[in-house]
This record gives structure tokens, sequence and C-alpha cells, in this order.
């Protein structure tokens, strides 16, 4: 059996030399480059199965050669190491077409065979996929060919009546040509907290209904296990998010997607909150992640606040839009 050809493009010699004989000993047939152009060089003189690629290369830098990668080899997996863990540079990779992204020091090198493991049973599955894809494709058009069932489809993504918490009331409004576009939904938990999602895909041309109705499938099993057994956990959204992230990371999704999921305690009016992906805006100051999708290891930052009485808190912009309102006359009359 060959062995899996690896080309690690990577211009410090003590790293370089330390991941090539970790990867050799498991068995792995490591072709090493110090610069990008030869990486590319190389990449074309090999059969290569994955790519190894440092951000940071003194001649052409790593974004450079992933981007000429993928317009070469459109299928070669390339996995992204640098030390740096800005959201900005892990966007671009993974927009490039990253299949992951390592960062520097990397204390256990083990992950790295893991994530070019993951990288080859990727490949596999997606071959088998493709060969899958256009008997769904036939099955999709002919149900997306009615405008009566896409109308159906997605008045499934958004709540029929506003929810009222106490003295809090949670309403929404989509514009007509955002319809196919949003996924808003509230849960009711019990000790009259709440739940509240929004989100947005990133995905391909007319594919955003399927894709968030997809995101629903995989959301809703989440929320329900954490309430009967997890409770704390939704009290923690960022969690909720990670938890999320790393489930469509896993799947087969082509979509990325933006979300801000709210917990909401309907008595003191207190609210956590993860916030993925930057096109939705909240009236709070709140620092979006990376949108979820993207990389299996991007962590969620914990925001903390309060809505109190005659506040309303906003995410969305314009006509399409969610909103969390005290409402003192509700206040009152609760009391």
């Amino acid at each position: 059996m060959l062995s899996t050809q690896v080309l690690l493009i990577e211009d410090d010699p003590v790293f370089q030399s330390l991941v090539c004989n970790f990867l050799a000993q498991r068995s792995y047939h490591v072709i090493c480059a110090d610069n990008g152009e030869q990486g590319l060089v190389l990449a074309k003189e090999h059969d290569i199965d994955v790519v190894i690629c440092d951000l940071g290369l003194p001649d052409m830098s790593g974004l450079e050669v992933l981007q000429t990668m993928m317009h070469t080899f459109a299928q070669l997996p390339v996995i992204v190491i640098s030390a740096s863990e800005r959201m900005s540079d892990i966007r671009e990779a993974v927009r490039l077409g990253a299949w992951d992204y390592m960062v520097k020091p990397i204390e256990q090198l083990e992950t790295i065979d893991v994530a070019i493991q993951n990288c080859l049973n990727r490949t596999s599955l997606e071959a088998s996929w493709e060969r899958e894809r256009w008997e769904l494709d036939d099955h999709i058009d002919v149900l997306f060919d009615s405008d009566q069932m896409v109308q159906q489809l997605a008045e499934d993504l958004t709540p029929h009546e506003p929810l009222q918490l106490g003295a809090f009331e949670i309403t929404h409004s989509i514009a007509d040509d955002d319809l196919q576009n949003y996924w808003v939904d509230y849960h009711r938990l019990p000790n009259n907290k709440a739940l509240v999602i929004v989100s947005s895909a990133q995905a391909l041309t007319g594919q955003s209904l399927l894709s968030l109705l997809v995101l629903k499938t995989i959301l809703n099993p989440i929320v329900r296990t954490a309430t009967a057994n997890h409770p704390a956990m939704l009290s923690n959204p960022h969690k909720v998010l990670e938890r999320l992230n790393a489930e469509l990371c896993h799947s087969k999704m082509k979509a990325a997607f933006d979300m801000v999921l709210i917990w909401l305690d309907g008595d003191s009016g207190a609210i956590h909150w993860g916030h993925a992906g930057d096109s939705l805006r909240m009236s709070l100051d709140s620092r979006p992640d990376l949108a979820l999708g993207i990389w299996a290891h991007a962590s969620y930052t914990s925001h903390q606040g309060q809505v109190r009485s005659g506040d309303q808190l906003r995410i969305g912009d314009g006509s399409t839009h969610v909103q969390i309102v005290h409402n003192q006359r509700s206040a009152a009359s609760a009391a």
C-alpha cells in the first residue's frame, strides 16, 4: 500500500525537521519545501495527497500559495499553520480554500496527524457525496420548483407570534426579500427563561433556505438535549455555538452561518449571548467571532448584559430585525 504523500511548506528549519520526522515515524512520505515557490513546483512534480503550509513564508505569503494551489489543484487539501490567531487571517485562509487552520505553537504533534486523517477522510467522503449529490439535486429541484412549497418552508424559519416572557416581549420583522435568508426562533425554557436565535446563511446562490433548514435540524436537538439534561449549558450560549460549530464543520454543508444566540432571564433581565459572524449587528456593544461552519477549532466569546425597564435590544438592521423589549406596562401587570 502506497504511503500518503504530504507536502510540507515551512521556512523554519527546526519546526520543519520536527514535523517531518514526526510524520515519517507515522509512515507518511513527506516532501519538504523551504518557500512558497518551491512548494508550488513540488506540488506539480509529485502526486501530493495533503499540503501543510505555513502562513508566514519569506518570498510569497502562505495565503498567496494557498490561492495559487486552489487555482491549480482545486481538490487538494491544504492545512494552514500559523502563529496568528487573528480572526481575519483565519477567515481569509478558509475563504481561499484551506481545509484546516492550526495555530503555533503546536504542543501536541498528534494534532497534525489527526488533521491529515480528517482531510483524507473528507476527500473520500466528498467523492462519495459528489456521486450522490446529483440524485439529491434532482429531488431538491422538484421540491423547490413549487412556489407554494418554498413559501411554506420559509414560514417554518420564523415564529408565528411574539413571545411574552414576564415583562419582556420578543418580536421580529423580516423584509419580504429576506424571507428565505434568515432563521429566527424563540425557545421558552423552564424557570422563566428563553433562548433567542437569529441566523443568516453564507451559501451558494439559491441555497440559503435549504442551508438554514438543515441548520435548524442540527441545532434544535442540541437545545432539546441541553434543556432536558444540561440546562446550565443554555445559559452559556457561546458553548452552544462551539458545539454547533463542531457539528457543522464535520458535516458536508457547503455553507457558513452568522448567528446571534441569546439566553434571557425573564425575572432579572440578565442576558448572555454568543455572536458568530459580522453580518448581524446588535444594539449592544458586541464583537463578533468567526462565522459558524468555517473552522472546527474556533472558540466563541461569552457576552453578558442587562435589559432594563424601558430598554430595547435589537438584532439586525432596517426591516429585518429581532427585538427584545422590557415593557413597563407588562411588568406592572405581572406585579
